[in-house]
């Protein structure tokens, strides 16, 4: 490739006198190789970071069973909305900074300080006693998760080699595909009890995995004074991309909802969202001297495709995970600790699937092809879904759940480690912001893609509803029993219809049905797009054990190591030896 062909981002196209496989420095005055951990140590990290893991993953479903008793309690149906927006937006709006945070003050002390505010916002949430104080103790529960999933991710990442990743990040594909269903599930059976167990039971789960980072978890100490650590983060950045995500999010959250979307205040809401992320962008590119997004991520195709492979295949996956508890709880009837069961194929076929691919590529060294296989069943378990209706049997909705849950299985690890595997290896801390940047761009998919689905779901389902009404007779049974209710009605409380007439319920399920479809389609769209993006990931494999710099050789004892093992044909600049070439 001649030379005004190559993007001088690109550590593909760039060549190295080692064949040793380096990764970044941490960009906190510490070696990559420093961070590894084993034995005892290792396995006490693990059990802290998936513990706390579980903690935040579980919180994002489990409220889903308390919004009806607490709009009771509280007098307060009209603001429900606001116990999953108020946790979902500071998780996905404050992402990126906790990267440079955890650069600055250390993995363990972030992820500490994370449980901590996460806990206070559960005890705040359990004791309230209106619904402001309820959706105040949810802010800050988003706020210390998002703390704790970003920290979380970036020490499994830098806890092991990359050749060892895929086993690590195994667990947490199966910590998020169980505790989708585990919510609801522990969800249901507490609220028999009191709705403030919901949020009681992160104490203790909480405070096992303190206990545990901190006598279990011993990274190497940050370098620098604390004037030093405070420059590193970029304060007008986080300002300024926490602020226009959370003006744009809240006017996609309550448009069409509890705003009409050509009212001032959505208007409002989007505008000046858009003007202040363009500002970011301006900012984050050109002035600042400690940005939160590197321009690497952009600049370097295959870094950019692996991340938005991710997060469109996480946003498809949350958006029908969300509609099809709903689609149970609906059209069967189920409550949500059966809709969690009905789910349960997904879940397994999940974690079956996850586990198998991290085996595949610790042993094959390939990323690319379980990559592409998990883009390909993302529109094809989509486009399945368009098959279930009123009647549809047992065994086609395990069929169909079995092969969306591949594709989330497949996705998870082989995303994170392509975009890994690419990133740039002489910027400090590279490692540490690519990782945080793809949690990020999921956290924000997936924020996007329910409130999407929500808006196609409500709006559609209204108008079949009048549309329904406005077909029957003016006197029939069935049209007065439908003037009793609004649209809107029936749309935001489906369970309203279990108490109709037979009839009604039947033609109102029809037009149920038709809406759910119509999410169905949009799930559809997400999972073609990463597809797409998953064709344009790297076609390099892990680097072997013996092929990652680890500190205890020099460049020049590493130049007559023998070829990779796992070698093979490689297309672009990979060495013909398999192993993997550093920036």
């Amino acid at each position: 490739m001649s030379s005004t062909n190559q993007n001088p981002h690109d550590p593909e196209q760039q060549s190295s006198p080692s064949h040793k496989y380096i990764e970044a420095d941490a960009g906190d005055g510490t070696r990559a190789h420093e961070q590894y951990l084993s034995g005892i140590s290792l396995a006490l990290t693990l059990a802290s970071c998936i513990t706390s893991l579980f903690l935040v993953a579980l919180d994002q479903t489990i409220v889903s069973t308390v919004l009806t008793t607490v709009g009771d309690q509280f007098n307060g149906f009209d603001k429900v909305g606001w116990l999953t927006a108020g946790f979902m937006l500071p998780m996905a709006c404050l992402a990126p900074s906790y990267g440079k945070i955890s650069i600055a003050f250390g993995r363990k002390w972030t992820l500490f300080v994370g449980i901590i505010i996460f806990e206070t916002g559960s005890l705040i949430c359990a004791l309230s006693k209106s619904m402001p104080m309820l959706i105040g103790g949810r802010v800050i529960q988003g706020v210390g998760g998002g703390a704790i999933q970003a920290t979380v991710m970036v020490i499994l990442t830098e806890c092991v080699p990359i050749s060892r990743r895929p086993l690590v990040f195994a667990s947490i594909s199966i910590v998020y595909s169980t505790s989708s269903v585990l919510g609801p599930l522990i969800g249901g059976a507490l609220t028999k009890v009191s709705w403030r167990w919901c949020f009681f039971i992160n104490l203790p789960i909480g405070g096992v995995a303190l206990a545990v980072l901190t006598f279990g978890f011993k990274p190497p100490k940050t370098v620098g004074s604390m004037r030093e650590k405070l420059a590193k983060i970029d304060y007008v950045g986080t300002f300024l991309l926490a602020s226009g995500l959370v003006l744009v999010l809240l006017a996609l959250t309550f448009g069409g909802i509890e705003y009409p979307w050509r009212s001032a205040a959505i208007i409002v809401l989007f505008t000046l969202g858009g003007l202040v992320i363009i500002t970011f962008f301006i900012w984050n590119f050109n002035y600042s001297k400690n940005p939160i997004i590197l321009k690497d991520f952009l600049y370097i195709n295959r870094v950019l495709a692996a991340n938005l492979s991710s997060m469109f295949n996480f946003a498809f996956f949350i958006a029908n995970l969300t509609y099809l508890a709903l689609y149970f709880q609906v059209i069967f009837n189920a409550s949500a600790l059966q809709s969690g069961i009905y789910l349960l194929p997904m879940v397994i076929s999940v974690c079956v699937s996850s586990f198998c691919n991290s085996m595949f590529i610790s042993i094959t060294k390939l990323i690319k092809p379980t990559m592409v296989l998990s883009g390909l069943l993302s529109p094809v378990g989509t486009g399945l879904f368009l098959l279930l209706g009123k009647s549809s049997s047992l065994g086609l909705r395990i069929g169909i759940l079995i092969v969306c849950g591949i594709s989330i299985g497949l996705q998870f690890q082989s995303s994170l480690l392509s975009a890994q595997l690419v990133s740039p290896k002489s910027i400090p801390g590279a490692l540490i912001l690519v990782t945080v940047f793809q949690n990020f761009l999921k956290n924000l998919g997936a924020t996007v893609a329910v409130n999407i689905a929500q808006l196609l779901f409500q709006t559609t389902g209204t108008d079949y509803i009048n549309n329904l009404t406005e077909s029957l007779p003016r006197d029939s049974m069935d049209h007065q029993v439908l003037m009793k209710f609004t649209a809107k009605e029936l749309i935001a409380n489906p369970r309203l219809i279990q108490y109709l007439p037979d009839s009604t319920r039947e033609l109102l399920l029809d037009q149920y049905m038709k809406a759910f479809k119509n999410v169905f389609y949009w799930g559809l769209a997400l999972g073609s797009v990463c597809f797409v993006c998953s064709l344009f990931t790297t076609n390099k494999r892990l680097p072997n054990l013996k092929d990652i710099d680890r500190g205890d050789q020099t460049p020049d004892e590493d130049d007559d190591e023998k070829e990779n093992e796992s070698g093979g044909s490689r297309t672009g600049s990979e060495t013909s030896s398999g192993t993997v070439s550093p920036l």
